[in-house]
């Protein structure tokens, strides 16, 4: 037995690729030439994050308290501001994140002003009280062994 059907089986009436061309159909936008509609798609294509602040951002930086709200991080790095909204319900995610912003892994970062910067050690200091990191990996290595 095959997955695959066999051609003989579809009847004459089966509507089929190759019966012409299909009718026009009503558009209100003005037709486009081909070669322009192909470059419309490939800017579409092109995946890029965010660079303006979202509303879900907005949001969770007003619940924060007045001293710890990051100003000008919402400013200068929407973009960075929106991912750090979304992780942080996650510890492990937010975490990590903030450690991948303030340590240079690469060598050839530029950095962060310094109002940035210590709004970042003060947002971590903040979520560090909010949710404390009791574990360690060194200490569930060695409790389990």
């Amino acid at each position: 037995m095959s997955i695959y059907r066999r051609t003989e089986r579809f009847s004459p009436t089966d509507d089929r690729v190759d019966q012409g061309p299909r009718p026009a159909v009503a558009s209100s936008a003005p037709p486009q030439q081909p070669e322009q509609a192909s470059e419309d798609w490939a800017e579409r294509r092109k995946s890029e994050p965010s660079n303006g602040l979202l509303k879900p951002t907005f949001a969770w930086a007003s619940t924060l308290p007045v001293e710890v709200q990051p100003r000008s991080l919402l400013y200068k790095f929407p973009r960075i501001a929106n991912l750090m909204a979304a992780m942080w319900p996650d510890p492990n995610s937010f975490r990590r994140y903030m450690d991948d912003l303030l340590v240079d892994k690469r060598g050839n970062r530029q950095g962060f002003p310094v109002d940035v910067l210590r709004e970042l050690f003060e947002l971590r200091a903040y979520y560090d009280e909010l949710y404390p990191n009791t574990s360690r990996a060194w200490e569930s290595l060695t409790r389990s062994g």
